[in-house]
């Protein structure tokens, strides 16, 4: 089987073959040179104090001249193999990254690498020989990876097997999705004492230890630190056990967390001490690849038509049609979630605490305040333990600035939070300063029923799934990242939700985490109360929201947050009486006139930006100027006086300036094809339509095919200088300089010609 040779990023495209140096039927090693390619570029070229007389009238100007300049490169065989075609020949244009301009077949195609081996045939193998892609599929090995074509068929492996078993895979996030983890020594000391209120609670509360590296600089040569051994109390979700024991026939389970390789392995020996559940299948952020962000494509790269993702954040996910996100297990309040520090930053919200607030007592809700006043002073001292640290480290750091990279330094910083965030925790026994508001009463209270809803989601998921497998035409229609959007969109059709006294103040509503969520629902929101609003959605009915939905339509329903709460957990529209709650004080009249005339100007104003973009849409539509062609300009970019042209900054060639300047912005220098001060491209910006798209200027049968179902153009020599004329047509100089650009234009397109012939 031939692998096609594409053209790479980063050519300055477009390119002109010049020698195809392989003849067909050779064996080309890699690194050969295949083929020669020419290309053209401008320089910038100092002046002499002759160029700045002044034969002009009007102010005196300095003019700048630019040079054409023709250069030859060699494009060299990424791998190595036997030549069987040529797509490109001599005289043919390039227009861009991945034309595929020959075939070769290669001896081995390194579909699987291990370490830097090819697993078939023993050759040391870089991230260029896996032409097609080199992924990471392995749970827990990083060193082995594989071709896209062998993860293709990896992935048919595994879909044929499941459903065959008829099963689905399920994602399982660690930390607040099935379990709550924390380290304040408080909880030590509570479970080992029977006359605690929590004492009952803490009973099946597990515990392990790790020792805890000490973080050093990459290049740190003097004694090592003594490790710290780090105590982590670990209590499991409500429902667990029952959870599993209904999903594990229906789904194939892998856990992906972002805690440590270590931490995910005494985790997974809790829920899971016999490995019947994830064997093997543990994806920790040691293997993850990346710090902050998880993807399906690092376990099922060209799949996932099959799989389905439970966590508590959806943002680490940016919110992927295969997950299903859940309220977060908070047991241990104003702790959170300890592996969160490699994860993006998050605002702590009332929303955040769950479901079942609605029935507390007032001294409950003052809890409430209290525990989030907690965890924001907990981030607090973390931050300012992380600035100690990294004081510490600075000395250190600065003396490795040279041999550090931005990776290994951003990973030095997630380990530092990390670190700061247990040692403030086991300092700062946040458990044991709340619990010093509820005097003799229970603070850990255990009843989340999360996994209870989210068992029968997953069944109903999954036999929604295969009934629509055996219905299908085409099997390929059973897909999760159709099914799960298409099911969640049903729960709140119809609903406009405005949020009161939840999101906090300056947030941008479509940025918040419970809008985002509730709209994958099928849901609108808004930030303040309109015609269209159907629920206002708050804690409290005294907020003013509140008040004014009741006086502006009694049909507004006011609802506790936990009626959204249980609508999400059930995939399905509850009743909103139990959760409706009571205002008592609407706005006055006064103020109900006033926001309904408010309301008004805001209607119309809306109406006039909408009128007044229409407009604008329209004029340009009819402003708008046909492409400008290839090698276009009034006076050429290139000139027949020794190659140059003379450029000066008057008002009357604005329109040169820009195009010249734009060209020196985005040059070629980098290519190192010149030791003149400033290389530019080839062609201005406003001409690559017709480079990247040679098709619309030229029939089929003027094409070759490229082996890839795509043409490269033969384009003929005329073609620039039809373009160049009919450019040249559409610019405007002043009266002064028409006939002394003109002279110069026409003898330089012709010497621009001949120097293409040659």
């Amino acid at each position: 089987m031939s692998t096609p040779v594409l053209t790479p990023m980063g050519l300055p495209y477009p390119i002109t073959v010049d020698e195809l140096m392989v003849p067909i039927g050779s064996y080309v090693e890699k690194g050969q040179r295949l083929f020669a390619y020419k290309f053209w570029y401008m320089v910038e070229i100092a002046n002499s104090p002759d160029d700045n007389d002044i034969d002009y009238e009007g102010p005196e100007i300095e003019k700048s001249k630019r040079k054409v300049r023709e250069s030859i490169e060699f494009y060299e065989a990424p791998f190595e193999g036997d030549l069987l075609s040529w797509n490109v020949d001599e005289k043919d244009e390039i227009a861009g990254p991945n034309m595929a301009v020959c075939e070769i077949k290669r001896p081995c195609n390194h579909d699987i690498v291990y370490g830097g081996l090819c697993t078939m045939c023993g050759k040391e193998v870089d991230e260029y020989d896996q032409v097609d892609a080199n992924l990471t599929i392995s749970h827990t090995d990083t060193n082995l990876r594989v071709s896209r074509k062998e993860a293709i068929d990896l992935d048919k492996q595994i879909t044929t097997r499941l459903k065959n078993e008829k099963k689905l895979v399920l994602v399982v996030d660690l930390d607040q999705t099935v379990i709550h983890c924390g380290v304040d020594p408080t909880i030590g000391e509570w479970k080992a004492d029977p006359s605690n209120p929590n004492y009952e609670t803490l009973k099946d509360v597990k515990c392990f230890s790790l020792e805890e590296e000490p973080i050093l600089p990459l290049i740190y040569m003097g004694p090592k630190p003594p490790v710290r051994t780090c105590w982590y109390y670990v209590k499991i979700r409500p429902g667990l056990k029952e959870f599993f024991e209904k999903i594990a026939p229906l789904y194939e389970m892998h856990i992906y967390t972002m805690a440590t390789r270590a931490y995910a392995l005494e985790i997974a020996k809790i829920i899971d001490p016999d490995k019947s559940l994830f064997g093997d299948r543990i994806l920790s952020r040691d293997e993850n690849g990346s710090l902050t962000q998880k993807s399906l494509t690092r376990l099922f790269p060209t799949d996932q038509s099959m799989v389905v993702v439970i966590d508590d954040r959806g943002d680490v996910w940016n919110w992927c049609p295969n997950l299903i996100k859940v309220v977060p297990y908070n047991f241990f309040v104003g702790v959170g979630d300890i592996n969160s520090n490699f994860l993006p930053k998050q605002q702590t919200t009332m929303l955040q605490l769950g479901r079942r607030t609605r029935q507390k007592i007032k001294e409950s809700e003052e809890l409430l305040t209290d525990i989030m006043d907690t965890e924001k002073k907990l981030q607090e001292k973390i931050d300012e333990e992380v600035k100690r640290q990294e004081e510490k480290l600075n000395h250190q750091m600065a003396t490795a600035e040279e041999s550090t990279d931005q990776e290994s330094k951003e990973k030095i910083a997630k380990k530092l939070e990390f670190s700061a965030s247990l040692e403030v925790q086991q300092q700062n026994r946040p458990l044991a300063k709340l619990q010093k508001h509820l005097h003799d009463q229970r603070l850990l209270i255990d009843d989340d029923d999360e996994l209870f809803y989210l068992k029968d989601t997953l069944a109903y998921i999954h036999k929604e799934f295969y009934h629509l497998l055996e219905d299908a035409s085409d099997q390929n229609e059973a897909d999760i990242t159709m099914l799960l959007p298409k099911l969640k969109k049903k729960v709140f059709k119809e609903c406009h939700f405005v949020f009161s006294g939840l999101i906090p103040l300056g947030t941008d509503i479509k940025r918040a985490d419970i809008v985002i969520w509730t709209s994958l629902f099928g849901a609108e929101s808004t930030s303040d109360i309109d015609e269209h609003t159907t629920h206002v959605v708050t804690k409290t009915p005294g907020t003013y929201k509140a008040r004014l939905a009741k006086a502006f339509n009694p049909d507004i329903k006011v609802v506790h947050p936990d009626w959204i709460f249980e609508c999400l957990a059930s995939w399905k529209r509850i009743d909103e009486k139990p959760y409706l709650l009571i205002v008592e004080q609407p706005v006055s009249e006064d103020e109900l006139i006033e926001f309904k005339k408010k309301l008004e100007q805001k209607k119309k104003k809306l109406e006039e930006l909408e009128i007044e973009e229409e407009e604008e849409l329209n004029e340009r539509a009819n402003q708008m100027e046909p492409t400008m062609p290839l090698f276009g300009g009034d006076t050429s970019w290139l000139n027949d006086d020794e190659d140059e042209v003379e450029f000066g900054s008057d008002d009357d060639n604005s329109d040169e300036d820009s195009l010249i300047s734009e060209d020196t912005d985005n040059g070629l220098a980098a290519n190192g094809n010149s030791s003149e001060s400033s290389i530019t491209n080839k062609v201005p910006e406003a001409t690559e339509d017709v480079l990247n798209n040679p098709s619309d200027t030229q029939n089929e049968e003027d094409q070759i095919p490229n082996g890839n179902g795509n043409h490269l153009p033969k384009r003929p020599i005329d073609d620039v200088s039809e373009n160049a004329h009919e450019m040249a047509s559409k610019k405007q100089l002043t009266s002064k300089d028409d006939d002394r650009s003109s002279d110069v234009e026409s003898d330089f397109e012709e010497d621009l010609l001949n120097a293409l012939d040659d």
